[in-house]
């Protein structure tokens, strides 16, 4: 069983490394999350949400929902 912050880790990692090229929905991730670090469903849901209130992960709606990095604005570089 795994800590918070290394579920959340996890995912972010996860997530950070296929940035732009795979849209990971929830469901994906718990999956994934279930496999290495045998973490349930329960601590999955508490972790994402950890990281959509803290901005650390957003919610993406093109073609379904998806679990996205944080997109820059152009005019904020």
């Amino acid at each position: 069983m795994a800590s918070m912050e290394e579920l959340c880790d996890a995912m972010f990692k996860m997530v950070e490394a296929d940035a732009g090229k795979v849209r990971y929905k929830p469901r994906d991730l718990e999956k994934a999350m279930k496999k290495e670090l045998g973490a349930s469903k329960q601590e999955c849901k508490a972790a994402l949400k950890n990281m959509m209130d803290s901005g650390r992960l957003v919610y993406g709606y093109y073609g379904g929902v998806s679990i996205e990095l944080p997109h820059e604005e152009g005019s904020a570089k």
